[in-house]
Formats: structure tokens, C-alpha cells, sequence
């Protein structure tokens, strides 16, 4: 993908907050004509209910004018999209959620007793972040543990190939692609209780079989361990951690933490209207390009109250962080459990968790679409 078609020339001050411009354009509306990175026009929609109509309305499509949908892809519309979808995210569902939790509790106290026996200073990211979220992505993929290791440069791979074709990410997504053909063949030969080869009883083909695990991959590992990263520098800089071994406040605690999370990680593919649309007031011409900006209506003040402030007890909180309609996250049930999990774990077994750098400190990837610490040294 054109990674200017989902950039904005805005500056960023701080990688923990959306640029200061999002507040400013709020001020002409939820919906406002401005330029991509490549100085393209494109409408942007700040607005939380705006964004939940124009993400839900089948008037916009996540496929270009002139563009051939990826039918072996979720990155499709209407019955192409929903025949792949629906088995996808049955493999998410309650039953599946119920069957995971313990083990994703269990995951997180053994990572978290990790970074107890390394003694502080330590690197929560390298301890428990990357760690706990391939761990819990390869069981619901069926990734036998010695492969978890090469999780790592797959994920780098994902989230730079597409922006930056470079040897080392074009090797990492193609050794990827090897091995996700190669677990697809020992699946349907022997069959187990993962998701994988539950698709392969849905009848997916090889293509939507190995598409649909790199997606997963992408979306699973990085994304969450970003989530908990970013997370703990927010309630470590906001009160620390006592209190969180509750569940109901860890819940609660989890939910404002997927709302303030900031970047380009996990905002949807831009939409093109199909037709003229006429919404807020404004007429989307056919064939205009519309992006949704959830870190802008995740910190729209029509729907939450002083929404800069990071709030631990903020309920109700209905945030935009895993998107809404069609294309809405078939990870997200996964992802809060696993973000409640390493909580309640850390309060438990650390109440006295606290950063060992200022958050401006904190050294970033700067990877494209997943950016987030790659290192957060905390101590107790």
C-alpha cells in the first residue's frame, strides 16, 4: 500500500498523543477537506459518530477507483469479505475468548515473573511485551514454541515491507509466507484444536489460508505489545500501578488505555465513495478518498469528557481503538484479555512498578505502521 494514502503532514509532538492539528481542524466540523502526505486531497473525519457511520456505510468501499479487490484478502467488501470474515471471527469468538483466557492469564504471570527474576532495571518491552503477545498469537495459530523466536523479524517485516522495500523486509515476509505454507500442510494433515485448522474446515484455499495467518501475525503481535508498552508508561506517569490487581479496575484500566493509544498502529485502510454522500453536511463526491482517524475521535470532547486526560476510571468508554462495522478488529476480544492479563499480573506481582527514564526518553522503532518502545527500562 501507498503508506502517503494513510499519512497526514501534521506534526507530532509527543508519540504518545495525536498532532495538536486534530483539534484544531475539529473546530470546522467532524468532517474536513485537507491533503495526505503526498499533498493529495482527502476528506478526514474526526468525529466518533462520524466515523462510526462512514465505517459501517456500504457506500464506501476499502477498494480504490480502478483497483481489483483481494478476494483471497480481508481487504474486501460485501460477500467476498464477509465469506472470509465470519469463520475468522468465529475463531475469536466467546467459546474461543473463554477457552483462551486461562492460558493467556497463565502467559502473562510466567513473563511477568520473568521480568521479577531479571531485577531492576529491566526492559519491560524484551521481558514481557513482545514475548507475551507472540506467545499468545502462536497458540491461537498453533505455532508449536520452538517457532516463536522468528516471530519477531516476521512482525518487522509486516509493518515495513509495504512502506519500504528493503532486502531484509522482503527476506522476512518471504521466509513468512514459507512457513505459513508449510504449517498449512502439516495442519491439514494432522489436524488440531487452533485456528488454523478450523479455516481449513471452512474450506479456505492455500492463498486465504496463508493471507489470513500473515494478517493475524501483523495484527497480534506488535499492536499488543505496543498496547501494554504505551499503557504502562501512561499509569506508571498517572499513579502507578496499586489498585490494578482488581479486575474490574484492570477492565477499566485497560479500556483508557486502547483509547489514548496514539499512531498510525491499527487506524483503518482509507475508504473511496462509490457514490456522491452527502454527510455532515458536506458532499463526498464519487471516487474521493476518505480516511477515519480513530486517534482523533478517540479524543473527541462530543463524546468524552476532558478527552485529553488519561482517566483509569473512565466508564462508560466507548472508544473507536479497534475500528467499528465490517472491518472491525476480529482481534479485539483477544487483545483486551491479553492487555487485562499482563495488568492484573504486573500489579500483583509488582504494586511498585515505576519507569526507570522520563517518557521522553523512552527510544521508539519507528516502524511505519506499528510504532511503539522498543525498549521501556522500569524498575520496582
Amino acid at each position: 500500500m501507498d503508506l502517503d494514502s494513510i499519512s497526514l503532514p501534521y506534526e507530532r509532538p509527543s508519540p504518545y498523543a495525536p498532532p495538536p492539528a486534530f483539534a484544531d481542524l475539529r473546530k470546522d466540523g467532524p468532517l474536513v477537506r485537507t491533503v495526505d502526505g503526498a499533498g493529495r486531497p482527502v476528506w478526514l473525519v474526526l468525529g466518533a459518530d462520524l466515523a462510526q457511520q462512514v465505517l459501517t456505510d456500504a457506500r464506501f468501499s476499502v477498494v480504490g477507483p480502478g483497483e481489483q479487490a483481494d478476494a483471497s484478502s480481508l481487504l474486501c467488501d460485501g460477500a467476498a469479505h464477509a465469506r472470509l470474515r465470519g469463520p475468522i471471527s468465529r475463531g475469536f469468538g466467546a467459546r474461543a475468548i473463554d477457552r483462551l483466557r486461562p492460558r493467556i492469564r497463565d502467559l502473562a504471570d510466567e513473563h511477568v515473573a520473568d521480568l521479577a527474576a531479571a531485577g531492576p532495571p529491566a526492559d519491560l518491552v524484551a521481558i514481557v511485551a513482545l514475548p507475551l503477545a507472540r506467545a499468545v498469537i502462536a497458540d491461537v495459530l498453533g505455532v508449536d514454541i520452538a517457532d516463536r523466536d522468528r516471530f519477531a523479524a516476521w512482525a518487522q517485516a509486516i509493518s515495513t515491507v509495504v512502506a519500504e522495500q528493503d532486502s531484509a523486509a522482503i527476506a522476512g515476509w518471504t521466509d513468512l509466507l514459507a512457513f505459513l505454507t508449510e504449517l498449512v500442510a502439516a495442519r491439514r494433515a494432522e489436524p488440531r484444536a487452533d485456528l488454523l485448522s478450523g479455516l481449513i474446515e471452512e474450506g479456505f484455499s492455500e492463498q486465504e489460508l496463508v493471507f489470513a495467518g500473515a494478517a493475524l501475525l501483523a495484527g497480534g503481535q506488535l499492536t499488543s505489545a505496543n498496547a501494554l508498552s504505551i499503557g504502562m508508561v501512561k499509569l506508571l506517569t498517572t499513579g502507578g500501578l496499586r489498585g490494578l490487581d482488581d479486575q474490574t479496575a484492570a477492565d477499566t484500566a485497560a479500556e483508557e488505555i486502547l483509547r489514548h493509544q496514539a499512531g498510525v498502529s491499527g487506524e483503518p485502510y482509507p475508504r473511496w465513495a462509490l457514490s456522491d454522500v452527502d454527510i455532515s453536511e458536506q458532499r463526498i463526491a464519487a471516487g474521493d478518498r476518505v480516511i477515519v482517524r480513530l486517534e482523533a475521535a478517540n479524543r473527541d470532547p462530543a463524546r468524552f469528557a476532558d478527552p485529553d486526560r488519561f482517566d483509569r476510571t473512565r466508564d462508560p468508554n466507548r472508544h473507536l481503538r479497534f475500528g467499528y462495522g465490517p472491518h472491525h478488529c476480529v482481534g479485539a476480544a483477544v487483545a483486551r484479555t491479553q492487555l487485562v492479563a499482563a495488568i492484573t499480573a504486573l500489579a500483583t506481582r509488582l504494586p511498585g512498578l515505576a519507569l526507570a527514564c522520563a517518557p521522553e526518553d523512552v527510544r521508539w522503532t519507528g516502524a511505519p505502521f506499528d510504532d511503539g518502545p522498543a525498549a521501556l527500562p522500569v524498575t520496582w
